[in-house]
């Protein structure tokens, strides 16, 4: 599969959508009722997923309303950090390059994130191209509990997020 071309003008839009949807979840993700649900993949493994579902159901229903402020094919997913690693604790959608809840590494752009700042990245899927914003989680003491991260596909139309989840 050829890579495909991505022109400045689509990635600058892209990256502005993404950044609005960032700025809002930073604003309307409950960063309490985040902290509330668990991280540790010993507790949550197959059907044994414990978690404080009223918690976890305000955030996701959160997650799933930020996605309607972009027309398009906005994915939306949360991580809080894991010993080194980040483990997806709320996902509105499958990240396409997250291997498993639990094993994926912190990228340069969710480390800006969990260090207090919003950050952009350009990803790389089976060949096609994705660009993501990465923005802090923040309790009620103003503290970084987590990360939400908002990505796109860069690629044309033909491939969106959506078709990437396959």
């Amino acid at each position: 599969m050829r890579k495909p071309k991505v022109t400045a003008k689509f990635r600058r839009e892209t990256e502005e959508r993404l950044r609005r949807v960032a700025r809002a979840a930073e604003v309307f993700i409950d960063g309490e009722a985040f902290k509330g649900i668990p991280v540790d993949p010993a507790l949550n493994t197959g059907d044994d997923y414990r978690v404080d579902h009223e918690k976890f159901i305000a955030v996701k229903k959160t997650l799933l309303r930020l996605k309607r402020l972009e027309p398009g094919d906005v994915g939306v997913i949360t991580w809080r950090r894991f010993r080194d690693q980040a483990d997806i604790t709320v996902p509105a959608d499958a990240h396409p390059c997250a291997v498993r809840p639990g094993n994926h590494p912190v990228t340069p752009a969710m480390a800006e994130a969990f260090a207090g700042r919003v950050a952009v990245q350009e990803l790389d899927w089976r060949g096609c191209p994705l660009l993501s914003v990465c923005a802090p989680i923040r309790d009620s003491l103003d503290d970084v509990v987590g990360v939400v991260e908002v990505f796109a596909s860069l690629a044309p139309e033909r491939l969106r997020v959506d078709t990437l989840r396959y």
